[in-house]
């Protein structure tokens, strides 16, 4: 899972950002609300953790631009705030946020909400994912191909899990850049073209499901 945490406290946000990362999780953090806009206008996120209070742009009208206007509609959103009176929390609500975590907080806490939110809004993942013989066990991190195993490097497996989890979606490949080697990275898209025709190779006849369309990117389908 990709986070977005928007918080501008450093010494918060390295802990927050450490922990997750602990947890499994990829976390993409930005300290103004301006640059957080930008980036949930151009890209999905799997869970947004979003302080109220911060340069740029409030985290209520944040939230709210989020709820009316961008690609994260949807997106799961716990702010963050040192006020824990009624009111801000109404507001919070009201602009779409769906849980409130007020500071201080333990690790645990937000970790927990986070679970509650996730099981609330049925984003928690499954142990075990499958498309038409492919099989990925997140447990053990392994992968079978009509019961038989295959073998993959771990940016392999993050191709195929993601593209598992996203079956029939297409993705250009400056999109599975992002979501497999971050924001941060230093690849060129050639190097998506690689990976796939990698992994198409170790999926044997299943490989025809990795779909190229030109110009556009790559899916996986049946069709």
């Amino acid at each position: 899972m990709v986070v977005l945490l928007v918080e501008d406290d450093e010494d918060l946000g390295e802990l927050v950002k450490y922990n997750l990362e602990k947890h499994g999780l990829k976390v993409d953090w930005v300290l103004d609300g301006k640059e957080a806009f930008e980036k949930v206008m151009r890209q999905r996120y799997d869970f947004i953790i979003l302080d109220l209070m911060l340069p740029g742009m409030s985290g209520l009208d944040l939230c709210k631009e989020i709820r009316e206007n961008s690609p994260n509609r949807e997106t799961p959103i716990i702010m963050l705030t040192a006020l824990s009176d009624e009111d801000t929390k109404v507001k919070g609500f009201s602009t779409g946020a769906d849980d409130y975590v007020t500071k201080p907080f333990s690790m645990k806490e937000l970790i927990a909400r986070i679970e509650a939110v996730l099981r609330r809004v049925g984003h928690i993942k499954k142990d075990v994912i499958e498309f038409n013989g492919i099989v990925i066990d997140r447990k053990s991190k392994s992968v079978t191909i009509d019961g038989n195993p295959v073998y993959l490097t771990k940016t392999e497996l993050q191709l195929l899990e993601f593209f598992l989890e996203h079956p029939e979606q297409l993705f250009s490949r400056e999109e599975l850049l992002e979501k497999i080697w971050g924001t941060e990275h230093n690849e060129t898209t050639r190097t998506v073209d690689v990976y796939i025709s990698r992994l198409r190779k170790k999926l044997g006849e299943k490989g025809k499901y990795l779909k190229t369309l030109p110009r556009l990117g790559y899916k996986l389908t049946k069709n």
